[in-house]
C-alpha cells in the first residue's frame, strides 16, 4: 500500500530516495522511504527552501503526482492560526470542514460536468485515525484564505463567526484529492494566534513554534501510516465517478 504525505511550512524534507514524478502538470520532486511494510512518498508543497508561496504552489502537480505514483492516502501537514482562544499555540488540529475564501482553480475537470460531494472533505477513516493518534487533539473548521499576507484583524473578525482556524493550503489540495479518488485527511499545528487575538504577528514565533513541535506531528504521522488499513469502507475513491452528469 502506497500512502503520500505533503509537508508544509517547516515540513520540507524526510530522509529517503529522492525521486522526478512526471505529470502533465510539470514535474514534482518527491521522497520515497519504508515505514514498515508500507511504502510512502513525501512531497514538500512549497519547496524544500519554501520557494513557492502558497498561493504559488502547483497543487495540481502535487496531487497529480501522487496519483501516478499510486497512492491510495494523502496526510497533509500544515501550519495555521488560531482564531478561538481556547485553540492555543502548540496545539494539533485536525479539521472536520473548511470554507473556502481563495480564489484559486480547483478542479481537474474543466471539460467535464462532474460535482463531487464534499459534504464529508475528508476521508473519515484517515481522518479518524489522526485524530485518534494525537492527544488531545482540537478538531473543527479551517478557512482557507488565498496569501501570501496574512489577516486583518478586521477579516479574522469576521472568520471566526464561521471557523476556527485559518490557513492558506488546505484549499485546492484536499478538493484534488478528492477529485482524484485518493484518501485525503490534514493535520495542522496551530502556530499562532491569527491577527487581533495577539498584539502582533510574527514569522519568528511561527518558526519556533514549528521548530518545537516537528518531531511530534511526526510521530503523529508515523502512527497514522502503521493503522491505516489497505481496505477501507469509505467512498473517496468513487467521488468523479458517482459526481458525474
Amino acid at each position: 500500500m502506497k500512502i503520500g504525505i505533503i509537508g508544509g511550512t517547516g515540513f520540507y524534507e524526510m530522509e529517503g530516495e529522492e525521486i522526478e514524478v512526471e505529470t502533465k502538470y510539470g514535474n514534482v520532486n518527491a521522497t520515497h522511504f519504508k515505514r514498515g511494510k508500507r511504502d510512502v512518498f513525501f512531497i514538500a508543497r512549497h519547496g524544500k527552501a519554501h520557494a513557492k508561496p502558497a498561493h504559488a504552489v502547483n497543487y495540481h502537480a502535487n496531487i497529480m503526482a501522487m496519483k501516478n505514483i499510486g497512492a491510495k492516502v494523502i496526510i497533509g501537514i500544515s501550519t495555521v492560526g488560531s482564531m478561538k482562544k481556547s485553540i492555543k499555540p502548540g496545539s494539533i488540529f485536525i479539521p472536520n470542514d473548511f470554507i473556502d475564501f481563495t480564489k484559486r482553480h480547483t478542479t481537474f475537470f474543466d471539460n467535464e460536468a462532474i460535482h463531487i460531494d464534499l459534504s464529508e472533505p475528508f476521508c473519515p477513516v484517515v481522518r479518524k485515525i489522526l485524530v485518534n493518534a494525537t492527544k488531545n487533539a482540537k478538531e473543527g473548521v479551517y478557512v482557507a484564505t488565498e496569501g501570501p499576507r496574512l489577516e486583518t484583524k478586521a477579516e479574522i473578525a469576521m472568520f471566526k463567526k464561521f471557523g476556527d482556524v485559518v490557513g492558506m493550503t488546505l484549499v485546492p489540495e484536499a478538493i484534488l484529492a478528492r477529485e482524484a479518488g485518493i484518501c485525503y485527511a490534514s493535520i495542522c499545528l496551530v502556530s499562532n494566534y491569527a491577527a487581533g487575538l495577539q498584539e502582533r504577528l510574527s514569522i519568528e514565533e511561527i518558526k519556533e513554534m514549528y521548530r518545537k513541535r516537528k518531531v511530534a506531528i511526526e510521530k503523529i504521522v508515523n502512527k497514522a501510516i502503521e493503522k491505516i488499513p489497505a481496505r477501507r469502507n469509505c467512498r473517496c475513491r468513487y467521488a468523479a465517478i458517482e459526481g458525474k452528469l
